[in-house]
């Protein structure tokens, strides 16, 4: 929707910053009278690198109920923890024109089968993604669900996979659990104060509460994004991210990446068992750059936060590095300080 409307109005920079600003204005207080705190939502909305991620899937033809969605979520509603926060996303396994060998293989090799598989067509698979869980999250899911036969397996999408890239491509938000609340989009012109399950997923009769705002609000400001590369042509929603903290948005890939040699000393003491986990603890403080710059068009941008006492602009980024001789696979979040205006980012720390 941003994308639309800057181009159609032609808005610059300094008129984007104030339509997303006021976006964000009428997002706290939508979710205000609906009794909801936008920052206590934080958990379910930013990827954290100490959570796991899942993509729980079904066999649909098992189904013989044509919403076999619903059937799914019967189970899997009874699961949840009714404390914990998540964003839960949706959808069937798309076929891609002249992409069934690389669909077929990302699926086979992500996805932990419980049992024998025919895998006729993608389409067959529906695909239930949960954000922010711990280990005893999954294993609830995962235990609970294997007496449904439906239901064939899950893959860890912790870690970045062609299965997950895929994924981030086709599914679609079902809701944000918010503990006992179910928050959900609806039309955007019907009247604010009403609530609608708009899934129709049996929440209610499992003890929860249904809440709902526009659909405007709910796609472009609570909606989850699952991490993958910057492709070409995507490049619009780091743009808007950095729009959202400066006036004077300066690409990624223009700005150079500072790291202090004191900033090394310190991260080797006080977080040194995050940079031994990933290999780091000889790393240079140009190695460090070199690294962080590397990893910025593998993931994107969040936690956007200004300053405006000290003047500061800052945003966090995932920094995964892949399993090596030795070492399993880490993801460090790292928190970078947004100079545009020296085309510079600096570390402001790394763990």
């Amino acid at each position: 929707m941003l994308e639309v409307m800057r181009d159609y109005f032609k808005l610059n920079p300094d008129q984007m910053f104030m339509e997303i600003q006021r976006l964000r204005d009428a997002t706290e207080e939508a979710l205000a009278q609906k009794g909801i705190s936008y920052a206590k939502l934080r958990s379910a909305l930013v990827p954290d690198p100490h959570k796991r991620e899942v993509a729980l899937v079904f066999d649909s033809t098992q189904i013989e109920e044509p919403w076999y969605g619903y059937q799914i979520f019967r189970r899997i509603i009874m699961l949840f923890d009714k404390n914990a926060n998540h964003s839960v996303l949706v959808g069937d396994y798309l076929d891609r024109p002249n992409q069934a060998d690389q669909l077929y293989d990302a699926f086979a090799q992500a996805v932990r089968l419980h049992k024998e598989v025919v895998y006729r067509h993608p389409t067959q698979f529906f695909v239930v993604y949960i954000n922010h869980l711990s280990e005893t999250m999954v294993e609830n899911f995962d235990s609970g669900l294997r007496n449904f036969a439906p239901y064939v397996g899950f893959a860890d999408m912790t870690y970045m996979s062609m299965f997950k890239v895929y994924l981030s491509t086709m599914l679609v938000d079902c809701c944000i659990k918010h503990g006992t609340t179910i928050l959900q989009g609806h039309e955007p012109d019907r009247p604010p104060a009403d609530d609608v399950n708009m899934s129709g997923y049996p929440f209610e009769e499992n003890g929860y509460v249904c809440r709902s705002v526009s659909d405007d609000v709910m796609g472009v400001m609570l909606s989850y994004k699952i991490e993958r590369p910057v492709f070409p042509g995507f490049e619009v929603d780091t743009e808007f991210a950095l729009n959202a903290i400066s006036l004077t948005p300066v690409g990624l890939n223009k700005l150079d990446v500072e790291v202090d040699e004191a900033k090394v000393a310190y991260l080797n003491n006080a977080k040194s068992g995050s940079m031994r986990r990933a290999g780091l603890q000889a790393a240079s403080a140009k190695q460090l750059a070199h690294l962080i710059k590397g990893k910025m068009s593998g993931s994107y941008i969040y936690n956007l936060c200004v300053d405006a006492t000290h003047n500061v602009r800052k945003f966090n980024i995932i920094v995964e590095l892949p399993a090596a001789p030795g070492r399993a696979a880490v993801r460090l979040l790292a928190a970078m300080e947004y100079q545009p205006e020296v085309e510079r980012l600096r570390l402001i720390t790394l763990y």
